[in-house]
């Protein structure tokens, strides 16, 4: 917290800063700025303005590291910034190429994994590691490792033995989240290709992101 009011001191740009009293802000109100665990922010762009790193909710959702997200968005800004500069064009449509290169990189995944993050943290320890023992091979690992979204969808499947109701339930729980995955994936694969095209694709994803979090909230009951 001492950092932070030191940066507001030395910042002379930042006029009267206060605590946010936004009551969604309630666990985020002390000074000291949390990190977001979640999918980058729908939309990075605006008329004149571009999202990257922290600020566009860019640390990855499973263990909120955000250098490499943020190298990755930056280098990709840096092109969108030079060509919509080369065509005196900074208008929200200009900068929209940014939205469609993040995501064609990097940004197709994130929504997945918050999902499968999500899953996790309704977990039991003893659950985890059933599920890394029984239920993780080396290929999900693998994934896991790079960012991407484990493929569980086969779990349930015959011959497979899952001891114990609550082992079950955290494989439909696994098996829930991968399925979701792939139609996360494909959906931000269909991003908008300008900005008329946002709301309704905004509208089916948050639509989609509400009824998965209540399902995944019921596995821990």
């Amino acid at each position: 917290e001492s950092l932070m009011k030191e940066y507001l001191h030395r910042n002379k740009a930042i006029k009267n800063a206060k605590l946010s009293e936004d009551p969604q802000d309630i666990h985020n109100n002390s000074g000291i700025f949390q990190v977001s665990v979640r999918r980058q922010n729908d939309c990075l762009v605006s008329g004149g303005y571009m999202l990257v790193g922290d600020s566009a909710w860019m640390p990855k959702p499973i263990d909120a590291g955000g250098i490499g997200p943020a190298l990755i968005a930056g280098t990709i800004l840096g092109n969108n910034i030079v060509q919509a500069i080369e065509s005196n064009d900074v208008s929200e449509a200009s900068l929209w190429q940014y939205n469609l290169d993040f995501i064609k990189e990097y940004g197709y995944k994130t929504a997945g994994l918050e999902l499968f993050r999500r899953l996790v943290q309704t977990m039991t320890n003893e659950q985890i590691s059933y599920g890394m023992k029984h239920f993780l091979g080396n290929m999900d690992v693998e994934a896991i490792s790079k960012g991407e979204h484990p493929d569980f969808t086969g779990l349930g499947k015959v011959g497979m033995i899952i001891r114990g109701i609550m082992n079950r339930t955290v494989a439909e729980g696994l098996k829930y989240t991968s399925g979701k995955n792939k139609w996360l994936v494909e959906h931000y694969g269909n991003y908008p290709k300008d900005p008329s095209g946002f709301d309704e694709w905004s509208k089916m994803l948050h639509k989609t992101l509400d009824e998965a979090y209540v399902k995944i909230a019921s596995f821990s009951k």
